[in-house]
């Protein structure tokens, strides 16, 4: 799979606009501050197939 350059660099600037301190402690904000950057810039996110079975973290 080939992730287009635009998105890398939406990633990326979210990332870089987080606190280490968010980064470090709480993943989760960041990812969701990812997340709605892309669909902030266009992009539609949707799961890529089903879930195969139970989701349980780990």
């Amino acid at each position: 799979m080939s992730t287009p350059p635009a998105a890398v660099a939406v990633i990326r600037a979210a990332i870089e606009d987080a606190h280490l301190a968010e980064i470090l402690q709480r993943p989760g904000t960041t990812a969701t501050r990812a997340v709605q950057a892309l669909e902030a810039a266009g992009w539609t996110i949707t799961p890529s197939r089903a879930p195969t079975g139970p989701q349980h973290a780990a």
